[in-house]
């Protein structure tokens, strides 16, 4: 036993290897360079969706509300469904292009779908929370909104039929 120090075993002398004191500087020093490097990579994803939510936020007149009956009766042009993010979408026509939207203007961590038509004409959405049928008419673009699980359409959209041909 080590009378000096009251502890069991050989002495340790501090010319042996690394000083304690060396390692926690050192352990602190590599984890301050790995916080502001994941600090780092947050920020660039929270830049990258608040700039997504500026591109996505559309404004327009709001889509005329139509009956799924209307929605089901209204062309003689077949149906196209699709689902995004939980959400069934189906329209008679034209293109379509969708994007995860993060709510608070990009800086939460909740998000939802936005997807852009090129001319719907119209437009049945099933989200969790029910059913929404819209009817922009023929040539219109339409814009939907899934938040909190609710569909809102607006008569407008950022994409072209011309633009959406071309990335075929």
């Amino acid at each position: 036993m080590d009378t000096a120090s009251g502890r069991f075993g050989r002495r340790r002398r501090a010319r042996e290897g690394v000083p304690r004191r060396v390692w926690i500087v050192a352990v602190l020093i590599a984890a301050g360079f790995g916080a502001w490097g994941l600090t780092g990579r947050y920020l660039a994803i929270q830049r990258t969706r608040i700039a997504d939510a500026k591109a996505w936020a559309i404004t327009g007149p709001a889509c005329p509300l139509i009956t799924e009956a209307e929605f089901l009766e209204g062309s003689r042009k077949p149906i196209r469904k699709f689902d995004y993010e939980e959400v069934a979408f189906l329209r008679r026509e034209g293109h379509v292009d969708c994007a995860p939207i993060y709510a608070d203007g990009g800086r939460s961590t909740r998000f939802h779908a936005v997807c852009q038509f090129t001319d719907p004409e119209s437009l049945l959405v099933r989200t969790s929370k029910g059913d929404w049928a819209f009817r922009p008419g023929p040539g219109q673009p339409a814009t939907v909104f899934t938040a909190d699980g609710q569909a809102r359409c607006v008569m407008a959209a950022r994409i072209t039929r011309a633009e959406m041909e071309a990335k075929r």
